[in-house]
């Protein structure tokens, strides 16, 4: 379910989504080799991989996660897991690349090249927390634009996260090493906040 993202102010966003979006196929991220002239019609939904993926169990397998239920262990995951995607997969651009335009890899993509753009980091770490138990109430991908520290803008793709006190979390999948802070997503979205994160889109 993707969920259209609606506000008119940092204070009132809803980062759970606040209205439901029935059209999520998205006409051109991917091609087929061969027939790159072909765009292929893909569900929004397809980039966020089954909790049974094979590929994605065996990075859960490989790491020491808590496996209780008990306070702070699924805080705990969420960390453990962001600090795998920073720690495991370079941030590249598609610009710099061969592929143009901007091409959407699956998760299971992106661990097997071990790089990726904004989207192909967010869709992966997304993957990972839900596989790791995470309810998908707790988890999102947001589609927006990014200000950074210099007030320049751009699309951006980015995960949040419901920590267990009920507050967004932004787990900013590009970085290559984890901010000393958490970054509460309210407070990254208001409008004097550098980066800034303003959402648009929340899929779930």
């Amino acid at each position: 379910m993707s969920n259209k993202q609606g506000h008119t102010s940092s204070n009132t966003i809803d980062w759970a989504g606040s209205r439901i979006l029935f059209h999520t196929v998205i006409p051109s991220k991917r091609r087929v080799i061969g027939n790159e002239d072909v765009l292929i019609p893909t569900d929004l939904r397809e980039w966020i991989t089954p909790i049974d993926s094979q590929e994605i169990r065996y990075v859960i397998d490989s790491l020491e996660l808590p496996h209780s239920k008990t306070s702070g262990d699924f805080d705990k995951r969420a960390k453990m897991l962001w600090q795998y995607v920073s720690a495991n997969i370079t941030y590249r651009p598609d610009e710099i690349g061969q592929r143009k335009p901007d091409f959407w890899q699956f998760p299971a993509e992106t661990l097997a090249i071990g790089k990726g753009d904004c989207e192909d980091c967010a869709f992966l770490l997304a993957s990972l927390l839900l596989a790791s138990g995470i309810s998908p109430f707790c988890v999102r991908v947001v589609f927006g634009v990014l200000i950074d520290y210099d007030g320049n803008s751009g699309g951006h793709t980015w995960p949040i996260y419901k920590d267990e006190k009920g507050v967004w979390r932004i787990l900013e999948s590009t970085l290559d090493q984890l901010p000393d802070k958490w970054p509460r997503a309210d407070e990254a979205a208001h409008e004097d906040a550098r980066p800034r994160y303003f959402p648009d889109i929340c899929l779930n």
